[in-house]
């Protein structure tokens, strides 16, 4: 198979090749292309197969004309999955809306935090993770179920310090009736908060919105 084109990255070097295979560009960090083609010069033979491969980064700007250029042509060749499809434009964010990204992760990282810690309740002091409010869910589903069939309607359970006791359906759901009510409060606090984000007008203002 005749070898007839050839690509020269930015140092100088030549690379001969058959026909471009695929093309991946690194967009996000905007360094470099990597280039590849099912056959490669110094493997050029009779015996040539399509795994005999080579592959070469082009370190070049990735602007947005060039990844504008390849969503184009994607949307354009009939031989493409996304043949007809859309290109919107890019979205460009600004160091405002940067920072209202990073403030929104702020606070919902700090509602986590109280969220996830242990809650005191009238019954004892239990966890609050996911972990545990599964648990709960289920301790409290099995409960009603050996109550529709007539057991007793009970089952043990863990406090936060591994302590375990049995408790009436009653008692359970009232654990997890007054852990909710200290959750959803941060919640509540979370949307004032998000509300006060979108509104800022300046990072200095964004600084001033806190946990």
């Amino acid at each position: 198979m005749t070898i007839t084109k050839q690509l020269t990255n930015a140092a100088g070097i030549v690379y001969d090749y058959h026909r471009i295979n695929s093309v991946i560009v690194d967009a996000q960090d905007n360094l470099f292309a990597t280039v590849a083609s099912y056959i490669s010069a110094d493997r050029a033979t009779d015996q040539d197969r399509a795994v005999d491969r080579f592959s070469v980064q082009i370190h070049t700007p990735i602007t947005t004309g060039l990844v504008a250029t390849a969503e184009g042509l994607l949307v354009a060749d009939a031989n493409c999955k996304l043949f007809g499809g859309v290109v919107t434009p890019d979205v460009t964010q600004t160091d405002l809306d940067k920072a209202k990204a990073k403030k929104r992760a702020e606070i919902a990282a700090a509602r986590n935090v109280e969220m996830y810690a242990d809650k005191t309740t009238s019954l004892g002091v239990f966890g609050s993770t996911e972990s545990d409010n599964n648990k709960l869910s289920i301790a409290i589903q099995v409960t009603q179920l050996a109550a529709a069939a007539g057991q007793p309607a009970e089952c043990g359970y863990k406090t936060a310090d591994g302590g375990y006791s049995v408790y009436t359906l009653a008692q359970l759901e009232q654990i997890a009736l007054e852990i909710a009510a200290q959750v959803i409060p941060l919640y509540e606090k979370e949307a004032i908060l998000t509300v006060s984000i979108e509104a800022a007008a300046t990072v200095e203002e964004l600084d001033l919105i806190n946990w």
